[in-house]
């Protein structure tokens, strides 16, 4: 005799309480730009530029040249994350597990009010990372994550003053023996390509999207460049063997094949608190019954001098 099972759904044991967070890539960008911090609204970058010319040495004096004083605003906006949380929902499904004793206990607090901090603050890391780099507040944008600033690439189109990497009229990024591992070629257009008043100076970084940084190792790769220091590889960062640059991967420019070089003195990022993106309030309301989350900050960028840029565009 046996026994038959066939009229029983499969059994899941859903007993368990530890929450599995998906994945959420790091806003890095900010490793490696300057800080504005105390804007409420706006601020200004001031700028100073002097001009002067030789002269003829003579017993008379002319004067000749200029000493200029110039502004770039950068505007923060405000950005928030809020919403409500009820318990009550949890009670029919395997979630019931999460749910703390009694019914009103079960109300007030979550057994998981960590996990939700953390996930939220994981989300706000990753959007700031793609608002900063692809940011475009035009009323056509309606993207809830990139229409609330202009981004550095934005600006950087805005103007229209920055040096034209795609020396070569490159139509495609890829890292492939047959197209001569154009990323890598890609890279040193870019570095040849800056104005003389940039090649000397500290502090040089080209930014571009993780997936282009991949592309550009692979055709290392394929070219035997083992002398490359490879722990830095696996950090999104490496200094261009050379040159006095370093490439960055940046998730904010993933999927743009966009790339910027330039000093990281010359980018910005404004705020108002330096950490107020990670103050993160939870609260319970015996007016609606229902738990709430909120995070509060401000957040926008400016570049000083885009003409010291050099920026890259598909043809």
């Amino acid at each position: 005799m046996s026994f038959d099972v066939s009229s029983l759904t499969n059994y899941v044991d859903q007993s368990s309480t530890e929450l599995l967070h998906r994945l959420y890539f790091e806003g890095t960008t900010q490793e490696y730009v300057s800080f504005q911090t105390g804007v409420k609204h706006k601020d200004a970058l001031q700028l100073f530029d002097l001009t002067a010319y030789p002269q003829d040495d003579s017993c008379s004096n002319t004067a000749s040249g200029s000493t200029t004083f110039t502004q770039a605003e950068i505007t923060v906006v405000g950005i928030k994350y809020f919403d409500s949380l009820c318990p009550i929902d949890l009670e029919a499904k395997w979630t019931q597990n999460l749910l703390r004793q009694g019914a009103n206990a079960q109300q007030e607090s979550l057994t998981f009010e960590e996990d939700v901090a953390m996930g939220i603050l994981s989300l706000v890391q990753e959007n700031n990372e793609t608002v900063i780099w692809q940011g475009n507040d035009a009323g056509s944008n309606t993207d809830p994550i990139t229409n609330k600033f202009d981004g550095f690439m934005q600006l950087i189109d805005d103007a229209g003053t920055a040096t034209a990497g795609n020396t070569n009229s490159v139509s495609a990024i890829s890292a492939t023996a047959s197209d001569n591992t154009n990323a890598v070629t890609i890279v040193n257009a870019m570095i040849d390509a800056r104005p003389a008043r940039l090649r000397r100076k500290q502090n040089q970084v080209l930014f571009c999207g993780t997936d282009t940084f991949d592309k550009w190792v692979t055709a290392q790769i394929a070219q035997n460049n083992f002398h490359i220091d490879q722990t830095q590889w696996v950090n999104y960062s490496v200094q261009i063997p050379g040159k006095n640059v370093t490439l960055v991967g940046v998730h904010g420019l993933d999927g743009t094949n966009r790339m910027v070089l330039g000093q990281t003195s010359n980018f910005y990022i404004g705020v108002d608190g330096m950490n107020d993106h990670e103050v993160f309030d939870i609260w319970y309301s015996k007016d609606d019954d229902v738990i709430y989350y909120k995070v509060r900050f401000k957040l926008g960028v400016q570049i000083a001098r885009i003409a010291d840029l050099v920026e890259f565009t598909l043809s």
